[in-house]
């Protein structure tokens, strides 16, 4: 799993606040699928950031917004990412914003994709740094990253022990791999005690060179994640114990 975006702010760019307001015109349209708090340890003991991930459907879309605080070398950094997708089984992706700052530096990006799915990126590094658009074509069933959970749960119901599937993401952060899709593959784990316990559903994940396992309720939202290699573990909490989760010296 890419860095936890896995993501309090107030702003979002124009595009995703005048999307959101628009999509949320009449609220009695808007469902929402979950809004979850989770913890994430290094190295098994050491408390490294919290965040927050909430997702809604609005008739023909759906909505996820995470926000991550994360402890890096004494200061608390943040990351907010929120995302609209087409509310079908491929997900299809429609836009995103990402906006980190980390101290008193501040990154934007803000990608959008056209009905012949051309992902466009604009990056802004600062007030006024902006890099050249990137564009990328993205193939069928290629969906924004943030989405993950929700495909998972899509895909619930068909994955065996027996068989790995294969999923393709746009990583809506990661500037240096210029947003090429990337691979990677789910598999359908033996219930071990926590997934009995918690009636939930263990999911080897393959990803970028790092395996992990998940344990999901039935709508594919994580109870726990194991990443061994990196020896993360990232847990759901609730809202008080998790904004208390980090503190600075």
């Amino acid at each position: 799993m890419q860095k936890i975006k896995f993501i309090a702010l107030a702003i979002l760019s124009t595009m995703i606040t005048a999307g959101y307001a628009a999509s949320t015109d009449n609220k009695q349209d808007i469902k929402p699928l979950w809004d979850y708090w989770y913890t994430i340890t290094v190295d098994k003991k050491i408390p490294y950031a919290y965040y927050n991930e909430r997702v809604e459907k609005k008739n023909d879309r759906l909505f996820i917004q995470t926000h991550v605080w994360k402890l890096e070398e004494d200061f608390i950094n943040e990351e907010q990412l929120g995302a609209f997708a087409a509310n079908n089984a491929e997900l299809t992706p429609l836009f995103y914003n990402f906006h980190s700052k980390y101290r008193q530096t501040e990154t934007n990006v803000d990608g959008t994709v056209s009905e012949k799915n051309v992902l466009t990126v604009k990056v802004r590094k600062g007030p006024t740094e902006d890099t050249a658009p990137m564009k990328r074509v993205l193939k069928e069933k290629v969906f924004f990253s943030q989405f993950f959970p929700v495909w998972l749960g899509m895909k619930l119901p068909s994955l065996k022990p027996s068989k790995s599937i294969p999923f393709e993401v746009v990583l809506e952060d990661n500037i240096e791999l210029e947003f090429v899709p990337t691979q990677g593959r789910v598999r359908l784990e033996a219930p071990d005690e926590f997934a009995k316990s918690t009636k939930t559903q263990k999911i080897w994940i393959y990803f970028r060179g790092t395996e992990g396992f998940w344990w999901v309720d039935s709508s594919g939202a994580a109870l726990k994640i194991e990443m061994p290699k990196t020896k993360t573990v990232v847990e759901r909490s609730t809202k008080e114990k998790a904004t208390k989760f980090i503190t600075t010296n």
